[in-house]
């Protein structure tokens, strides 16, 4: 097929969003489907490389646009830099509309719910099925992150947004079955589960061989990495954690966190009023291969998402991650995400935001180490077998074959009744 991509993040971009696009497009590219991709010049790189562009690029043709800044707070200046991406990425479509290729199906990625609008436009430029993929409930996110208020004139037009979107795409496709079952309550167009994942290629990593010389270590490490934002609450793990070490409970223990984020000097400042720098780090953030090497080296890994209706209709994309190390983790989770880590029985979970479970939590976990290592194996075992990239886009493959059939039937049927085809049919 002939794919055009519309996402504001790809690599080298260090988000999940970025991931899962330029992992879908690596490989449709390699499939051998004709991929074109607009998206913005790198925002969120916070590691100066490109192996993972290079990866990508050989087999797809990628379309950068430059964003508006978003700097210092505000809503002018948070629509300035989505809307930025949605003017330019429709006027860099109609470009490859004007060298007269055409696609099959266009596919659009959020988050930002903005992306929308240029995918719809490119829809109707091309006369062309638009499939959107929703990875968050946008704006409700917004209100749990502390980015926009509920009552404010910036969630009333992200919840038209919404609407509008869910209401005019030919297929959405989301991340979570309560995602989808909230999304179909507002709307009759079709509603796809593609589930995060992890490259096939990633399960090859030699997580038993690597982890000898972790175990040579004479401290333990319990790890967080990835975003370092409001809705992780880390705060609440460092106080828990330096509060267990204040009493005892977890000697030999070292609270490492990796990433990058608007919270990282708020915790800092943390770490430092609670006199904790020796048991406690904040590191910059690693490329994605190495970032993987550091979960399967940690003892044991930790997650959050604040406790908020809307995030319990999603599932971080860390969770398949850290299955994957195949290490105990502890989380503070709700819905499906918190029942995939229970199904194991190597993890443990707590109510998000209660900081008294999330220390029992801990405790539990330095003090049954061994047995949940054994039982470890089986997080890595569950996300090969159900939750890969390659799965995920057999089914995304099926909604797209899904959309074009139907397309390709209206066309006929239009011919038919003496309609005349549009250009590229």
């Amino acid at each position: 097929m002939r794919i055009l991509v519309v996402s504001q993040f790809f690599a080298p971009d260090i988000t999940a969003a970025a991931f899962r696009v330029t992992d879908v497009v690596t490989l449709l590219g390699k499939a051998g489907h004709d991929v074109k991709v607009i998206t913005s010049l790198p925002h969120k790189a916070q590691v100066h490389s490109n192996e993972e562009v290079e990866r990508a690029i050989p087999t797809v043709d990628v379309h950068r646009v430059r964003l508006n800044e978003l700097k210092g707070g505000g809503l002018r200046r948070y629509l300035s830099h989505y809307l930025s991406f949605v003017r330019r990425s429709a006027m860099r479509g109609v470009k490859i509309w004007l060298t007269g290729w055409r696609p099959d199906v266009i596919w659009a990625s959020s988050p930002p719910l903005f992306v929308g609008l240029s995918a719809r436009f490119l829809s109707m430029l091309f006369r062309k099925p638009l499939v959107f993929e929703i990875r968050d409930i946008w704006p409700d996110t917004a209100v749990a992150a502390g980015q926009l208020s509920e009552h404010g004139r910036g969630y009333r037009i992200g919840r038209k947004l919404e609407l509008y979107m869910y209401r005019k795409a030919r297929h959405l496709t989301c991340v979570s079955m309560p995602m989808k079952a909230y999304i179909q309550g507002l709307t009759d167009i079709p509603v796809s589960v593609v589930y995060n994942g992890v490259p096939e290629d990633h399960a090859r990593f030699d997580v038993a061989g690597h982890r000898p010389a972790a175990q040579a270590r004479k401290e333990r490490i319990l790890l967080y990495a990835g975003n370092i934002g409001h809705l992780q609450e880390l705060d609440l793990l460092i106080r828990g954690f330096v509060a267990l070490q204040q009493t005892g409970q977890v000697p030999g223990w070292r609270l490492r966190i990796v990433g990058a984020g608007q919270q990282v000097g708020s915790l800092e400042s943390l770490v430092k009023e609670l006199d904790a720098s020796d048991s406690v780090s904040i590191d910059p953030p690693l490329s994605r291969e190495n970032a993987f090497r550091a979960l399967a080296d940690a003892d044991a890994l930790y997650l959050n998402l604040k406790k908020h209706p809307v995030l319990a209709r999603t599932i971080p994309s860390k969770v398949f991650d850290y299955l994957l190390a195949a290490r105990p983790i502890v989380a503070g989770l709700a819905g499906e995400g918190r029942e995939i880590l229970e199904s194991t029985g190597a993890n443990l979970c707590f109510e998000p935001g209660d900081v008294e479970a999330l220390k029992a939590s801990i405790v539990q976990a330095t003090r049954h180490l061994e047995e949940l290592e054994q039982r470890a194996p089986r997080n890595r075992k569950l996300v090969i077998e159900k939750y890969t990239r390659e799965k995920g886009l057999a089914t995304l493959l099926e909604v797209f074959r899904l959309v074009v059939a139907e397309e390709n039937g209206q066309a006929a049927s239009a011919r038919d009744n003496g309609v005349p085809p549009s250009k590229g049919d």
